[in-house]
């Protein structure tokens, strides 16, 4: 901002604010704006405008609020040290998939349990069937359980396997809108820890697709593409070193929100501490949430992806508009 105006501003008597020329006002040499240093907040005394620093450069640039906040933390990210992870970190050897999970309280969803006429099972068939995530075929054995006692109670359990099929981790799923929190996640005393695992994925593929939660990854796999998950929006140096070892092409496929550039100003800067490859960004239509409700309103992903996908960088961030 302090560019527009070069070197005529100058500080109000107790330091605080910045005294300048109103971008609003032609000319104006008595400098009719003011701009608070700690908050960012500005005046202008001339035509009663004021706001943040994010409405002003969206008004000075010219774009929507929403794209301003996204560019300004997009710079803010990239910018900043991320003190936290200076150093890179490598995993133990026994601190990734090195808990089995106990599951034995959870009811598989398949056929058996949905003729026991459990009202329970029968809403979380319906979730997955509304959701484009169960077919005819694989509800005789459904890769997906239900929770009926203890915290998770209630809740679809989406495992994580490794190759044996035993499972390492999961993700507890709200089926009904009212239950809150939407998502739970074993507990670091449960013997695992979130930032520490992968969805599980195919390291032989020439290409994977990374995304925030599991039933998007799995939307991915439905229509061809090897995927895996990252547990929310943020990577952790551990996954991060776990990425390293695959050798074909890494698509970041985040959410269109302020989260999902978050985590991908995050991604960014711990791939190149980890001195890997660039990457490029696929992210799901812009009309939808995320990939799986785009895949219930029958996109066609493989076109999307291939057609908008992008190598990253800095300048690419008007790609990721927000309206």
């Amino acid at each position: 901002m302090l560019e527009k105006v070069g070197n005529d501003y100058k500080e109000s008597a107790s330091g605080s604010e910045l005294i300048l020329p109103s971008f609003f006002v032609e000319n104006d040499y008595k400098k009719h704006m003011s701009v608070n240093i700690d908050t960012g907040l500005w005046q202008c005394f001339k035509t009663g405008k004021s706001g943040n620093f994010i409405r002003l450069y969206s008004i000075l640039e010219g774009i929507t609020y929403s794209k301003a906040e996204s560019v300004l933390l997009f710079r803010e990210l990239e910018n900043n040290n991320f003190s936290a992870w200076e150093k890179p970190v490598k995993p133990k050897k026994d601190s990734v998939r090195s808990t089995i999970l106990d599951v034995s309280d959870f009811i598989p969803i398949n056929v058996n349990s949905y003729e026991s006429k459990n009202k329970q099972v029968v809403k979380a068939w319906t979730f997955l069937m509304e959701r484009g995530l169960l077919n005819t075929s694989e509800f005789i054995e459904a890769p997906y359980y239900l929770a009926t006692t203890g915290k998770y109670r209630n809740r679809l359990i989406i495992p994580f396997k490794d190759d044996s099929g035993s499972i390492f981790y999961f993700q507890a799923r709200a089926l009904s809108p009212d239950m809150q929190p939407k998502y739970l996640n074993p507990s670091v005393e449960e013997g695992v820890k979130a930032s520490n695992i992968l969805y599980p994925f195919n390291y032989e593929s020439d290409h994977l697709i990374i995304c925030e939660g599991p039933l998007d990854a799995i939307t991915l796999n439905l229509h061809g593409f090897n995927a895996t998950c990252t547990v929310g929006s943020s990577i952790s140096p551990i996954q991060m070193q776990m990425l390293k070892e695959f050798e074909g092409k890494i698509i970041l496929g985040y959410d269109n929100d302020s989260a999902g550039i978050r985590g991908l100003a995050k991604f960014n800067h711990l791939r190149k501490q980890s001195l890997m490859p660039n990457f490029y960004v696929a992210s799901p239509p812009k009309l939808y949430k995320d990939w799986n409700e785009a895949h219930v309103k029958s996109e066609d992903l493989n076109s999307w992806v291939t057609s908008t996908q992008y190598e990253y960088n800095y300048e690419n961030i008007t790609k990721l508009e927000l309206e």
